[in-house]
């Protein structure tokens, strides 16, 4: 899969009339959506198979703060105007903006969501945001607008310091307590649960804590289906193996400091600020390696959309393993490999023929 080819595969922007769907015909079983940061579809197959899983494919770049934002809204990020981490002040100023850090109230138009969805077909919105209360922004609260806030919960981003992982067992019943939580309210219920596994595959990739926290949310998930309550899973891009190359930090830091130049993105795709484009493309393409795209930012988003007028004009998409990330990582994402693009939709669905409707 290119950035300059879309596939076939649905898009995650379908998740969210995907989910309004389900509630339809689900009404007044209880829905959980188990939203797992950091997914690939292929894994998801092999670790699940008493569940229906499909692809979707993240939008593009596969960063976090563009694809949830994507799946709870259905817009995609030329819509709702968040392109990725790093990017254009919203409210006109020249700086540039961390998203995670932004709380001005300009970031998105988007209004409805998952949440609202819910709401008019009579199922009371709750999100455990657990993990995401780590981000306090106007990201996290248009990702969650419409939604009844189950506080109090944190399975990857707990403490200060370096990341250290926990006992996959563990995190699993931590899920399963706040999910419980938000089950004892009253009903019929929508639960959202936000569980950033990508925080611990950055640093150690889909090993045997991953396979093990997966085995568990699964049998989480029959669980709770088999007691009546309609479960999904889904997520916002997968993560491939990608080393931090400081050669290429030192040498694309002279090409911006040459040419007057800033650098956006996050992750495998960077976007560039710069006034003189022609110059700087050439000294790119003569400087990169060839396993470093350098394209106009109008194959990336599309052009005169509210995200694309909040990037640069030129990007860099990360084809290889080299490139720049956060020198403690061994994994990230941003770009357009297919274990980065193509996520799940799982389903487990409770036996029709099962007594009882609700929790």
């Amino acid at each position: 899969m290119t950035a300059l080819a879309p596939g076939r595969t649905a898009s995650i922007t379908s998740f969210r009339g995907r989910v309004a769907a389900l509630l339809e015909r689900s009404h007044p079983r209880d829905v959980v959506v188990l939203a797992v940061d950091g997914l690939p579809h292929r894994l998801v197959e092999r670790r699940w198979p008493d569940a229906v899983t499909e692809p979707l494919a993240s939008v593009l770049p596969t960063t976090s703060s563009a694809a949830w934002l994507s799946s709870l809204t259905g817009l995609a990020p030329g819509d709702h105007g968040v392109p990725g981490v790093v990017f254009a002040d919203p409210d006109g100023s020249d700086a540039l903006i961390n998203a995670f850090d932004y709380r001005g109230d300009r970031l998105t138009a988007a209004d409805g969501t998952v949440f609202s969805d819910a709401a008019d077909r009579g199922y009371r919105p709750l999100a455990v945001p657990a993990d995401l209360d780590a981000y306090p922004c106007a990201w996290r609260d248009a990702l969650l607008r419409h939604a009844e806030i189950v506080p109090g919960h944190r399975f990857y981003t707990l403490g200060g310091g370096p990341y250290r992982p926990r006992d996959p067992a563990t995190v699993v019943a931590d899920v399963d307590t706040a999910i419980e939580e938000a089950l004892g309210r009253d009903g019929p219920r929508f639960v959202w649960c936000f569980v950033e596994l990508d925080r611990h595959v950055h640093h150690h990739g889909y090993d045997d804590h991953v396979s093990a926290a997966l085995d568990g949310l699964g049998a989480l998930a029959r669980r709770l289906a088999d007691a009546g309550t309609v479960v999904v899973a889904h997520s916002d891009h997968g993560l491939v193996p990608t080393r931090h190359d400081p050669v290429l930090q030192a040498l694309l830091d002279d090409l911006l400091a040459r040419h007057g130049a800033r650098m956006g993105g996050a992750g495998r795709v960077r976007w560039l600020y710069c006034t003189a484009v022609d110059p700087l493309v050439r000294d790119l393409r003569r400087s990169l390696p060839p396993s470093i795209r350098v394209v106009d930012s109008d194959l990336l988003l599309p052009p005169g959309s509210l995200a694309r007028n909040r990037i640069g004009p030129v990007s860099l998409v990360a084809d290889g393993e080299l490139f720049l990330t956060d020198p403690a990582y061994t994994h990230d994402h941003g770009s357009d490999a297919d274990d980065e693009v193509l996520t799940p939709f799982t389903v487990w669905e409770p036996d029709r023929t099962a007594a009882g409707g609700t929790r």
